[in-house]
């Protein structure tokens, strides 16, 4: 087995490059090569693969085996000890680079904050985040001051720098943010100068001032540990870019200056407002549920020792109305009321809502009573054997009244 020499570790700004193919073969079903040397990262550490071409041939995915790298090919190439070409995907390569780097600093950031150890690290194609060991400190305080640390070790341009070590003991020996006891030598590290050391085999930017900048987006709390989702480079750039313009569109909205606490502050005044006016429409929808109610029970007479049998058609009212003022009745006085409720929807046909229910003691099954009156006039809904629910395939409320009239005034 031949080692891969990797060109990315020498240097990470490798666009194009040429080797000899040690091996031409097949692996998972798919064309593949290994050679002498290769600028193509593979994925590892959190860091993603590199993309691009070997002979114009497309590299689909670079994958790790012990010491050699397996390039994964759109199609067979060349055969053994030819010469090959080699482009990566530069972009691709820039930005992972980018935001693997700005891991690190923010890494750094959290241990000198709260001491909060790094434990996993995703890079995905839109963001990125990390897995820190601790969850009640991880606060919004303590993401504001790890934020402007490592915006800090960002601007302050510092060198980046790697370093080989023979032994897991040499490495030991060094003011590591962390060592993997299990790294098998050499073991690669990379410093921030007067920053950060860590053991690292990602490619990373020859100065911290390359990442620009670092935003985070989100924290959430998982079991014991606080994820923290966060953009480095232009992808912090774009979306602080999107952020301000939003706020240019809202600051004209309201009438304001682009002032982020008095915007706030304006905006929090209108969530209190909507909040009252909410509590309002709720009561006076209350109300007029109430008042509803009251109205239908006026029509209602059911003979002592007998149940009533009534539909009701409410036009104007939505689901959650006709719910309300349903199991208000069947409260009051024992029945079995089936509400009807005319459902506009844009662009399609108008159907016939309903809500069916009963009062408790009355011993039916409104199941069974909705799958005889579907029988005489289609629809689709369901529920439990005291209340049903749906709509029925048609706008015209008449012939969906006489079909639930007709098999309700049949329930003995």
């Amino acid at each position: 087995m031949a080692t891969t020499v990797r060109l990315f570790w020498k240097d990470p700004y490798l666009k194009e490059f040429s080797a000899k193919v040690v091996r031409s073969f097949v692996f998972n079903k798919k064309p593949a090569v290994i050679l002498s040397e290769t600028a193509f990262y593979p994925t590892s550490g959190g860091q993603p693969n590199d993309e691009g071409i070997l002979n114009g041939v497309k590299v689909v995915d670079v994958i790790e085996e012990k010491d050699e790298i397996i390039h994964i090919l759109e199609k067979p190439l060349l055969k053994e000890g030819e010469e090959v070409s080699g482009s990566i995907n530069f972009e691709r390569r820039l930005d992972h680079m980018v935001q693997h780097h700005g891991q690190h600093i923010l890494s750094k950031a959290f241990i000198d904050v709260a001491n909060a150890q790094t434990v996993s690290f995703h890079l995905g194609p839109n963001y990125s985040y990390i897995d820190l060991d601790k969850r009640d400190e991880i606060n919004e305080e303590a993401q504001e001051k790890a934020l402007k640390i490592a915006n800090r070790a960002v601007f302050e341009n510092r060198a980046v720098s790697t370093t080989f070590y023979d032994s897991i003991e040499e490495a030991s020996k060094l003011p590591l943010r962390k060592l993997d006891p299990t790294l098998q030598a050499p073991i690669r590290i990379v410093n921030i100068d007067g920053f950060d050391l860590q053991a690292c085999c990602g490619t990373h930017p020859a100065f911290t001032g390359q990442v620009m900048c670092i935003n985070i987006i989100n924290f959430e709390k998982i079991k014991k540990t606080t994820r923290i989702t966060f953009l480095c480079g232009m992808r912090a750039i774009n979306k602080a870019t999107e952020a301000f313009l939003s706020l240019k569109r809202i600051a004209l909205k309201v009438a304001m200056p682009i002032d982020c606490p008095a915007i706030e502050k304006s905006l929090d005044s209108m969530i209190d407002d909507n909040q009252k006016l909410r509590k309002v429409q709720s009561e006076y929808e209350k109300l007029l549920q109430r008042t509803c109610m009251q109205n239908l029970l006026q029509t209602i007479s059911v003979p002592p020792g007998s149940f009533g049998k009534y539909v009701f058609e409410l036009p104007g009212k939505d689901m959650n109305f006709i719910k309300s003022v349903g199991k208000g009745l069947v409260e009051e006085v024992r029945t079995v009321i089936c509400l009807l409720v005319p459902l506009p929807l844009e662009g399609k046909p108008t159907t016939i809502g309903f809500y069916m229910t009963c009062s408790n003691d009355i011993e039916i099954d409104l199941r069974v009573l909705l799958k005889e009156i579907f029988s005489l006039q289609a629809g689709k809904g369901g529920g439990d054997q005291r209340t049903v629910q749906g709509s029925f395939n048609t706008g015209d409320l008449e012939l969906v009244k006489d079909a639930v009239k007709t098999k309700l005034n049949a329930v003995n």
